[in-house]
This record gives structure tokens, C-alpha cells and sequence, in this order.
């Protein structure tokens, strides 16, 4: 087979095929002369063509606009005309490598016109279009604030992690320590390259371990955790160390911040162990305990304060003062700059009068203050029993001169009116009348004998029973007289009770005469013998007077203080005297207009006969 010819070309053929090739390379010139342009004039960068000497040839809209100024103005600048002075130096440096270099690139400060500074980022390639320099200008200003306060703010993180107080680690997902400031090393007693080498939970220990990876699962949950710990330091020192964990950001890093709270825990738990010994002193305090807000309003009372005033804790606190003052006879006295103390007294739901003194603390803390209040019932009875005891004994002392001096001449006259009697030539109604004051005179004489101790008695066993019977009989007449109607009640047959009989037969006489002489309009006077539950001997005797006022009831056995319009005041003071040298104690209830109750209560051994028959046995 022949081999194919080659096709043959012509000379018009070739001249067809190089205008072709023109035409399509004048076509891409201007394509690429087209968007140069386009690139040019609609680049958000500043571009400008210069000549050697720094004319400016060309320039786009973007470097009007950063250098904010108009085209026709720019123009008649030179290439550097806004750079800074502070720029100038890096500027005449960049025109000198650009002929060697051929490129150069730099970041200069420049001042517009309108006084306004920014940083652009000039980059200059020499001769690039025929004889000119291209230049690109890139406002940087933003940039440049962003990177001066990003490298503040490392400055100043810097500062703080090296300067801290607190410590701070950070450590990676393994928990290794990868940095610690000074502080921390400080607080772990280490230098940062033994702290390196350690895990964070080598710290832990026991419990502390099991805590502490609870706290790890934790902070990889939620991101961020706080807490206190105890850490034992390589040396075996324990100390209690608040922390603040957060993870980073990235996942791989973690920063906690510790500070020792040691010595602040001791002083917290002191601080409890205080408050709990200041609470029992408070709760077990003997006396009386509140504290006030500066409003007068309760805050917290004791026990002792409550039983004081009858009141539960529940009905106090949050109350006015004054509520509880309204129960009381309170004087406030010894006012001074930081308190006030004063004295009061109540009655008890027993009808019994209660005594106390108190003290006001104020600001014992801001706007706090406290009362103390302390029972002196016992006190202020053991003074008013000396008073008593006093006054007994200086009675006693002039009852025994006077009963010494009447008691004689009282004898001779009582012998001469028995001559008298039944002597026609004397009045005998006279003589009754003589004698029935004569009979009262020696009542009165037997109240002087038993104030002045002079008598010499003995203890014997006594039938109550006959003894009473005795006496309503005596007060038959006068009670009578009166309208009187007297009622007895005898629990028992044949009651007897050891005591000396002419001082209790005194004492029965006293109360049955001033009952009787409390009715002058008549009523009942009942007289009742029985033993209670406590085996005691008890005698009432009851009237229907019209009473005795709730405020005197407290005098009753003072001296000269009489419950009717006769007699000397001396009989209630003996018979109280009386019942108390015989172990015993008087009662009285009395309301206004329903009469008065004395009540006896005498033991039924007396403990000086008990005493007596031991002496003799020896």
C-alpha cells in the first residue's frame, strides 16, 4: 500500500491563518485590558501607578476614599505625602530597597487631612507597567486596634496569672499540671517544674479521691464547677482550698483557681462552736433570757424566760414588749448610755406574787439587745421575813414589859370583881359588862405572851375535834348575837394532832372572832377538820364577809394590820407566827363580795416533838 500524501499548503492559505492568530490576541488584550481596568477602578484596596519621582499617574476610587479625599485633590500629592512622621523613617526605607528588591511591603501610620489617623499596609512592586510603580494600599486600621488590644489583653492576662494572689493551675484531659503562676506554687510548696511533674489528683486522698473524680465527670458535663476540698501538699500538710474549675474553650485545657480557706474554715468552725456554746448558755440559763430588735419586738427568748412569765416561746417572739410589760408592775430605773435595769413584779396563774430585776444591754449586736431578767421572789420573801422577824422581836421585847406590867395589876382587880359578884350593893349588869372587858384585856394579854416567847410550853397531843367543838361553843352567843349560824365538819371522829395547845386554841379564836366580825349582817361561818392527800392536817374556816381587796391580801400578817374595824392588828401576826413555829403554813382565798377562806395546814408530826422523843430515846 502507498503511503498517504501529505496536503499541500498554499501562500494564501498561510496569510489567512496569521490574521486569524492577530485578531484573536488583539481580541484577549483587550479582554485583559478590560478587566486590569475593571480590577483597577473597582478594588475595595487603594491602588495608584507612580512615577521614580513619586508623581502619582494613576489612582482608583478606594484610595480616595481611605485617604478620604477627592480625585482632583489626590492627584497633586506625591506617593507618602500621609504617612505619619513617626512613619517616615520605614517610608524612605521602602524607597530605597525597591530598586533592589524589586518589591517591598510594609505597615505605615498616616495623618489625612481631616486630622484623622489610621495604619494601611503599603506594598510597592517597582517598574510594574512599563516605567511605573505599582502601589496597593489596605486600610489596616481595624486590624491594627484589634491586635494592639489582643496583645493588652495578653499583657494583662499575662499580669494577672504572674501577680495573683490566688492560685492558678492549668492542666490538660489527662489532668497533668501544665502551668502554674506563682502563687500556686507558693500554695502547693513546689517550683513550677516539680508542680509539672504532678497529677492533680495526687493532691486527694481517701475520700477526697472519690470526690474529686465525681467533680471531674462533673466539669466535663456542665463546663464549669465550684467547690472546697481538702488537699494534703507533698510535704503532708493538710490545707482546705476553694476552687473555681472551667474547661477551655478548645477541649483540652482546663484553668482552676484556688484559695486556701484554711485559716477561714478554723475560724468558721470556731465561730459555730461559739454560737452553739453562746445558744446552750442562752437555752440553759438560770435566768430569764430575750433578745430585742431595735424596734422593741422579741427575737428569741430562753426557757427560764418563758417559765418566768408563763408564756410559750411561740407567743413572745415577734411581739411588742410592751405586751408582756402589761402584765407587770415594772420600775425602770439606773438609766445609762449602754442599758437600763429595773425591777417588777406579777402574779402567777397560782395567784402567787412573783418578783425580778432586770437589766436591758443595748446593741449587744447592731440593733440587738438584751434582757436579763432574774427570779428574786426567794429574796425579796427572805428580806421581807427578816423585816417580819425584826419587827417580832422588837414586838416581843415590849410585849413582854407590858403583858409583865398589866398582868399583875389585872389579877388584883379580877380577884376583887369575883369578891363583887353576887353583892347586892354592886349593879351586877355593870359587873357582867366589867368583867366581859376584862375578858378581852386578857386576850389581848395572851397575844402580848405569845409575840414575847416568854410563855413556858410543851408540845401534847390535842383532840382538834373537842378543841373546835370548845370554841364554837364559847362564839355560840356572840355569833348569835349577829345572825350568825356557825357550821362544823368533822372528816373524822376523834382527830388529834401534837401541839401546844393554848397557842393553837389562840390561833382558831383569832380567825373564828375577825370571820364573825367580818359579817356584821349576818351569813355562815363554817368551820371544816380533815386530812388531805399529803396526810396533812387541814383547818378552814370560812366566812361570808364581803372579802378581802386583791392588793392587801400581801400585808395580811404584817403588825397592826387589822381585816376589821377592832382589836390591836397583833392577832393575824400572831397567828401566822404561831402555824410557822408548828411547821405548818396559812392560806388565805378571798374574792370581793363571796367571802374569805383561812386554810391551816399543820403536818401531823411536828418536827420538834419528832426531835423531842429522839433526845429522850438517847
Amino acid at each position: 500500500m502507498e503511503k498517504p500524501k501529505k496536503p499541500h499548503m498554499t501562500s494564501s492559505m498561510l496569510t489567512n491563518g496569521s490574521e486569524i492568530e492577530r485578531e484573536a490576541l488583539n481580541f484577549e488584550l483587550v479582554e485583559k485590558s478590560q478587566k486590569l481596568d475593571h480590577i483597577f477602578n473597582h478594588s475595595r484596596d487603594g491602588m495608584t501607578l507612580s512615577d521614580q519621582t513619586g508623581s502619582l499617574i494613576e489612582i482608583n476610587q478606594a484610595c480616595c476614599d481611605i485617604f478620604e479625599i477627592d480625585m482632583e485633590s489626590i492627584y497633586s500629592k506625591k506617593i507618602g505625602h500621609h504617612v505619619a512622621p513617626e512613619g517616615v523613617r520605614t517610608f524612605r526605607k521602602m524607597r530605597r530597597e525597591l530598586v533592589e528588591k524589586g518589591y517591598v511591603i510594609e505597615t505605615l501610620p498616616i495623618i489625612l487631612e481631616n486630622g484623622k489617623h489610621k495604619s494601611v499596609e503599603l506594598s510597592i512592586t517597582y517598574k510594574a507597567y512599563r516605567d511605573l510603580n505599582l502601589s496597593i494600599i489596605r486600610d489596616v486600621t481595624e486590624k491594627e486596634i484589634l491586635l494592639a488590644q489582643l496583645v493588652e489583653s495578653k499583657e494583662k492576662l499575662a499580669s494577672i496569672f504572674e501577680n495573683a494572689l490566688d492560685g492558678i493551675l492549668i492542666w490538660d484531659h489527662k489532668r497533668m499540671i501544665t502551668d502554674a503562676n506563682p502563687a500556686a506554687c507558693q500554695l502547693f510548696n513546689m517550683s513550677l517544674d516539680q508542680m509539672k511533674t504532678y497529677n492533680l489528683f495526687d493532691f486527694l486522698e481517701g475520700n477526697n479521691l472519690s470526690i474529686g473524680q465525681t467533680f471531674q465527670k462533673q466539669l466535663e458535663r456542665e463546663g464549669e464547677v465550684r467547690g472546697d476540698i481538702q488537699f494534703t501538699m507533698p510535704d503532708g500538710e493538710k490545707k482546705q482550698l476553694d476552687f473555681t474549675t472551667k474547661k477551655s474553650v478548645a477541649g483540652n485545657k482546663y484553668l482552676t483557681i484556688y484559695r486556701d480557706i484554711t485559716h477561714t474554715s478554723q475560724m468558721i468552725q470556731e465561730l459555730k462552736s461559739s454560737e452553739e456554746r453562746f445558744r446552750q448558755l442562752f437555752e440553759r440559763a438560770l435566768d430569764g433570757m430575750a433578745i430585742l430588735d431595735e424596734r422593741g419586738h422579741f427575737i428569741n427568748v430562753n426557757s427560764a424566760f418563758c417559765q418566768l412569765f408563763e408564756v410559750g416561746q411561740n407567743q413572745v417572739v415577734s411581739t411588742h414588749y410592751s405586751h408582756l410589760e402589761n402584765d407587770c408592775d415594772i420600775i425602770w430605773d439606773h438609766a445609762a448610755t449602754l442599758g437600763r435595769s429595773g425591777e417588777g413584779k406579777r402574779f402567777n396563774r397560782n395567784g402567787e406574787q412573783i418578783y425580778f430585776s432586770f437589766t436591758l444591754r443595748y446593741d449587744i449586736y447592731p440593733n440587738h439587745h438584751l434582757v436579763i431578767v432574774r427570779d428574786t421572789t426567794e429574796i425579796k420573801n427572805a428580806e421581807e421575813e427578816l423585816r417580819q422577824r425584826e419587827t417580832s422581836n422588837v414586838l416581843g421585847d415590849l410585849a413582854a414589859s407590858v403583858a409583865h406590867e398589866i398582868r399583875n395589876p389585872l389579877a388584883t382587880i379580877k380577884g376583887f370583881l369575883q369578891l363583887l359578884d353576887g353583892n347586892e350593893a354592886v349593879n351586877q349588869e355593870f359587873l357582867k359588862v366589867v368583867g366581859s372587858e376584862m375578858g378581852q384585856l386578857e386576850e389581848t394579854i395572851n397575844e402580848f405572851l405569845l409575840l414575847s416567847k416568854r410563855e413556858f410550853v410543851s408540845y401534847e397531843v390535842v383532840n382538834l375535834n373537842a378543841l373546835i367543838a370548845e370554841l364554837v361553843e364559847r362564839f355560840a352567843k356572840k355569833a348569835a348575837e349577829s345572825k350568825i349560824h356557825i357550821v362544823e365538819f368533822y372528816q373524822s371522829v376523834d382527830l388529834s394532832c401534837t401541839c401546844i395547845r393554848s397557842h393553837i386554841r389562840q390561833v382558831l379564836s383569832n380567825l373564828m372572832n375577825n370571820g364573825i366580825e367580818s359579817m356584821p349582817k349576818g351569813g355562815r361561818l363554817q368551820v371544816k377538820l380533815f386530812i388531805n392527800d399529803n396526810k396533812d392536817i387541814v383547818i378552814e374556816i370560812e366566812d361570808d364577809g364581803e372579802g378581802i381587796p386583791e392588793h392587801l391580801m400581801n400585808r395580811l400578817g404584817e403588825p397592826y394590820y387589822q381585816t376589821t374595824e377592832k382589836g390591836t392588828g397583833l392577832g393575824l401576826m400572831v397567828s401566822y407566827k404561831v402555824i410557822k413555829e408548828h411547821g405548818g403554813r396559812i392560806d388565805v382565798t378571798s374574792e370581793k363580795g363571796e367571802g374569805t377562806i383561812f386554810r391551816i395546814t399543820l403536818p401531823s408530826e411536828q418536827p420538834f416533838t419528832q426531835m423531842e422523843k429522839e433526845n429522850n430515846h438517847d
